[in-house]
């Protein structure tokens, strides 16, 4: 698997979403970026996941896919005629501050809601399908927390901490399998460089997280695919025999 990632070329193409002002021309961006990092993800898992959408010709993106409550979109899907939906992936982006507060801060509570309609209407129907979550950051957001407020990066953990955690089809239907805060270098040098960051990791008030708290894109796409291959070809652990 690919253990590293450069999204320049994605920021380049939402660079070029406009607007009629400057809110609508913020929102395309965020749409096309996260349009292209679906891509982007889709591709690398591909490898294990035959099938995966958006396809390699970018068709497929925003899947239809039925839910507890009616069909509802999703940004990767793998689905089989035998699983039904075994693993989504949504991809989230934040890519502009607050003008007020100049924090990124300002709709994690609309995007924890939205994993958390995501995560119970896909589970509720299909209990075994694992689901995981990719909350795209700028490395900025690491940098803008003063006194004792933590940065928007560490606030990002706080917000979305308790999306994460299902381990069995037993568990709250409401949680992702998997969460990650992902950030991207939003300048020069290394400009689109990324690594992520699991939401269960305790991360720091202020600065960017140690290097050994950090994940590569392959360390991420590893965690992913085994939590799949657990819930769907789960280990049976002998004991030592007796003498």
């Amino acid at each position: 698997m690919k253990s590293d990632l450069n999204i320049a070329d994605a920021l380049s193409v939402a660079a070029t979403a406009s607007g009629t002002d400057e809110r609508a021309r913020k929102k395309n961006f965020a749409e096309k970026l996260s349009r292209e990092l679906a891509q982007v993800v889709a591709d690398a898992l591909r490898p294990r996941f035959e099938g995966i959408t958006p396809s390699p010709d970018g068709k497929g993106h925003e899947r239809p896919t039925r839910t507890a409550k009616g069909v509802k979109k999703l940004d990767i899907n793998y689905s089989t005629p035998d699983l039904g939906l075994g693993l989504g992936v949504s991809i989230k982006t934040v890519t502009a501050v607050d003008p007020k507060t100049k924090r990124f801060t300002k709709n994690f509570t609309r995007i924890d809601n939205e994993l958390r309609a995501e995560a119970k209407d896909y589970h509720e129907r299909q209990p075994y399908a694992v689901m995981a979550a990719i909350i795209f950051l700028p490395e900025t957001s690491c940098r803008d927390g003063t006194g004792t407020a933590p940065s928007s990066f560490g606030s990002s953990i706080q917000a979305f901490r308790h999306r994460a955690g299902r381990v069995t089809p037993r568990d709250e239907e409401e949680l992702f399998e998997a969460v990650f805060v992902a950030c991207y270098r939003d300048s020069e040098p290394n400009l689109g460089d990324v690594w992520f960051f699991a939401v269960e990791t305790a991360p720091p008030r202020q600065g960017l997280p140690m290097a050994s708290d950090r994940l590569t894109f392959g360390e991420v796409l590893g965690q992913i695919t085994s939590i799949y291959e657990r819930r769907n070809d789960p280990p049976f652990d002998w004991a030592e025999r007796g003498k």
